[in-house]
């Protein structure tokens, strides 16, 4: 089984009518969702190696590594100078790339271009994303051995685990781009900091969505586009 650990960036806000997205802060005009996706063979490999990781920079096996905490110097990550702080990114995007039996895969909507008068499942981006992406990972266990797969999302408030876990099984009954036999009912939710795949995710999705060429192409090789697929 391939297991698709999710997370995400950006905010489902939209500016008041007639005011444009602002430059800085929030709503932000752009939301990215990824997912990271391993089998569960290969899972174990992985999660040692981000450990490893983790350990070579005088971080605890269970420190959590967030993007924002990298970016700002803060979690674990507080006390480390920009510099050293950018260094651990790029290495470990370096490190996914050459090392992590892993594929990425990801959406990013672009919220200026969105008709707000539509259904709220065609406006709000953290649920179309959601359905965005479930299709693609449908279409990738489609071109794979073993073609079944589970979701993993990082937990947030119990309300919206509930929604979320609701509208994928939805997907699942009704999607004509879902094949119901793919993917496993329901969504699996855990925190962040009890899971490095889950952190990986969150960085991934992340670098995708402030899509900084420097970071971006170094984990490219592992983003799967259909032309990728055998």
């Amino acid at each position: 089984m391939h297991l698709m650990y999710v997370d995400e960036s950006g905010d489902n806000g939209y500016p008041s009518p007639g005011t444009p997205f602002p430059n800085t802060g929030g709503p932000t005009p752009y939301f990215a969702r990824a997912g990271v996706i391993v089998h569960s063979w290969k899972w174990c490999g992985v999660d040692q190696r981000i450990c490893q990781f983790k350990e070579s920079r005088f971080l605890k096996w269970d420190s959590e590594i967030k993007a924002n905490h990298i970016r700002t110097g803060t979690g674990a990550f507080t006390g480390w100078p920009p510099a050293d702080r950018k260094h651990f990114l790029l290495d470990l995007l370096d490190t996914i790339n050459r090392e992590m039996d892993v594929s990425i895969v990801c959406v990013v909507i672009d919220k200026t271009k969105i008709d707000t008068t539509q259904r709220p499942r065609f406006t709000r981006p953290a649920v179309r994303s959601l359905e965005l992406l479930l299709e693609r990972f449908n279409d990738y266990l489609l071109h794979q051995k073993d073609r079944t797969g589970a979701v993993i999302l990082d937990s947030v408030e119990a309300k919206a685990d509930d929604e979320l876990r609701y509208f994928q099984n939805y997907l699942r009954n009704f999607s004509q781009f879902l094949d119901s036999r793919r993917i496993i009912e329901g969504t699996f939710f855990l925190p962040s900091h009890t899971s490095t795949l889950l952190q990986l995710a969150d960085v991934c999705t992340n670098v995708l969505y402030r899509n900084v060429p420097e970071e971006v192409i170094r984990i490219e090789s592992r983003i799967v586009s259909r032309k990728s697929w055998p």
